[in-house]
């Protein structure tokens, strides 16, 4: 009974002209129709009785014309008897058959258990001396003594087949059949409810036209502020037109509220998207239903993508764990948590806040959160702390250069003395391998003095493209060019850029080295050059060597850490020391097992440059 209440207070409209309209309505289909249901229900039923009286009198007609011609023949053999008998009543029943037409009928006898006549035979001759299935109502008519009317699926497809058992003396011989197809018996019926369905259907529509018509003239002022009112809802500084009397005092203080509203939420509105922190609003389902101009630009999504979205579809593909939506499934509100967030592009650092939101009853309608970018603070603090590092790395190293750089001199200088004077090759050998490992030595602390106190750089304008292929020669040596296919793709459109040429191509070629280390027995390294913004050009080396795992991606640029057996850990941090110094930026990209890619992003113009 609820749930009856409950559909009808869904169902029942809410304008008073549409109540009108209903009622009226309903008071003409609700007589309409149960007059329709009855007459149509009693001519179905007098459609079945006429069809039945029908069937019966064939049946009648086919008993009598059998009299006792089932005895003949008994001397033959069963398939000569069926075929005897067959020409003796076929014609019986294709005369019969003919008088009426539609219908189908036969003889059945019970001691051959076949088929003997079925007419019309140009339709059915094919059926004669065929058994029927233990299941067909034909036997239990023989065994029950009693006639029967059956509607289903038999030999002649979907019919209505009436039966009578063939009685001589007591013994049932047999059964008669007579029957009709339903098809043909639903098609009469269905052009008598087309008939019914016309004229109640004409009753309807002129009735409803008569009804629509005197509602339309007694509900058109109500309807002007109904239809205003929802308009209302979507353009607040649409007004209702004057109207007169009671209606007029309703307009009037539906357009005072309407500004009203509309002065609150103009300030609501301008607070929100004139914040300097990012504001995201979901609804209970987790749809987003409010983005301001700051999480715009922080996350880079638009308003127009979001709003009526699944707030959650945005990290379908990652293993983020959203705070907002933590707080709207679970109540756990979030303050200040510091989080990285997939943006569009690239992942960010931010600070979030989230709380969930009620409305005036207390009831909860979605969750809110705000947020602020903290990706370029992470981001100085890191390179501060990395130059901080740096410097008291420069200050350890100018003290060792001195203090192990002087001992190493000497000891090179005495061991190529010996060196000449020694003549026996063995010994040759262990000076040589002790003299190289003076000059690594020398190139570690070399290296470490460029990180920590760079070169003074040399301005220049240089071609991005040319630097690529000329330091692309360097790594090109026959053993590499075996194994490794290079391909470059270089935009021929760039411009000269403002750079210091040798340690550019210092950067390029750790870089190359690296991807050309990292590939195993075969593989290839792709370079692309092209304009990255109006501002900047980029390079990209991609190889599909071993890759980099993503905890060390944070890494590889650290001084000393290195993967590599005969690596110092050196050369990515002086690289990305140079970028830094082109006031560029170096980014890495890279999945175990698929390879890495490595894209430098440079100014054309350095600022505070001059350029040679």
């Amino acid at each position: 009974m609820r749930y009856l209440q409950w559909v009808i207070r869904r169902l029942y409209p809410r304008r008073l002209r549409n109540q009108m309209i209903l009622v009226a309505i309903l008071m003409v289909i609700i007589p309409t129709v149960s007059i329709g249901y009855i007459v149509e229900t009693e001519g179905r039923s007098a459609v079945l009785s006429e069809k039945e009286k029908k069937l019966s009198a064939v049946l009648s007609l086919l008993d009598d014309a059998l009299g006792d011609r089932f005895n003949l023949y008994t001397e033959l053999p069963r398939e000569e008897r069926i075929r005897a008998l067959n020409a003796e009543l076929g014609p019986i029943t294709e005369r019969i058959t003919a008088a009426f037409p539609g219908i189908g009928a036969g003889y059945y006898n019970q001691a051959l258990d076949a088929v003997i006549t079925y007419a019309p035979s140009a339709l059915y001759q094919h059926n004669v001396g065929i058994t029927i299935s233990p299941d067909h109502p034909g036997r239990e008519v023989m065994s029950r003594h009693s006639a029967l009317v059956y509607s289903g699926k038999q030999v002649r497809g979907d019919i209505l087949n009436s039966m009578i058992p063939i009685e001589r003396n007591g013994n049932v011989l047999g059964y008669i059949w007579a029957n009709e197809l339903t098809e043909d018996i639903r098609r009469q019926a269905w052009k008598m409810d087309v008939r019914i369905i016309t004229v109640l259907a004409a009753g309807l529509i002129g009735s409803l036209l008569l009804i629509i018509f005197f509602s339309r003239r007694l509900s058109a002022n109500i309807g002007i502020i109904t239809d205003g009112l929802s308009l209302l809802a979507q353009n607040s500084h649409m007004r209702l037109p004057s109207l007169p009397g009671e209606l007029g005092q309703i307009s009037h203080s539906v357009n005072a509220l309407a500004q009203t509203l509309r002065e609150t939420k103009t300030l609501n509105d301008l607070i929100i998207e004139n914040a300097a922190d990012g504001v995201i609003a979901i609804d209970r389902q987790g749809d987003v239903i409010t983005i301001n101009p700051a999480a715009e630009q922080i996350t880079g999504y638009k308003q127009q993508e979001l709003v009526g979205k699944s707030y959650a579809s945005l990290f379908t593909h990652s293993q983020f764990y959203s705070p907002v939506l933590d707080t709207l499934a679970h109540g756990t509100e979030h303050l200040a948590q510091e989080i990285s967030f997939p943006a569009r592009d690239r992942t960010i650092e931010i600070r979030v806040t989230t709380s969930r939101i009620h409305n005036a009853w207390g009831e909860l309608i979605g969750a809110l959160v705000i947020f602020s970018d903290l990706t370029a603070r992470k981001e100085q603090q890191r390179r501060q702390a990395q130059t901080e590092r740096l410097a008291t790395l420069g200050e350890l190293m100018a003290g060792v250069a001195h203090e192990v750089r002087n001992p190493l001199t000497a000891i090179r200088g005495y061991v190529q003395i010996i060196r000449q004077q020694i003549t026996e090759p063995q010994h040759q050998e262990y000076l040589g391998v002790v003299l190289n490992e003076i000059d690594s030595i020398n190139k570690v602390i070399q290296q470490l003095l460029d990180l920590s106190r760079p070169r003074q750089s040399q301005w220049q304008q240089i071609a991005l493209n040319a630097l690529v292929e000329e330091t692309l020669i360097l790594v090109q040596t026959a053993g590499v060019q075996a194994r490794i296919s290079f391909h470059m793709d270089l935009d021929n459109q760039l411009s000269p850029i403002v750079a210091d040429r040798e340690l550019l191509k210092q950067v390029l070629l750790n870089i190359l080295i690296n991807a050309v280390q990292a590939i195993g027995t075969r593989g290839e390294i792709r370079i692309r050059t092209w304009q990255y913004t109006a501002s900047q050009q980029a390079v990209t080396v991609e190889d599909n060597g071993c890759g980099i795992d993503i905890a060390m991606q944070k890494k590889i640029f650290d001084p000393f850490f290195t993967t590599k057996a005969s690596g110092t850990g050196l050369g990515l941090a002086l690289s990305q020391r140079i970028i830094n110094a082109h006031q560029g930026d170096i980014r890495v990209a890279s999945m175990p097992g698929c390879g890495a890619i490595f894209t430098l992003i440079l100014p054309i113009n350095p600022q505070g440059t001059v350029s040679e």
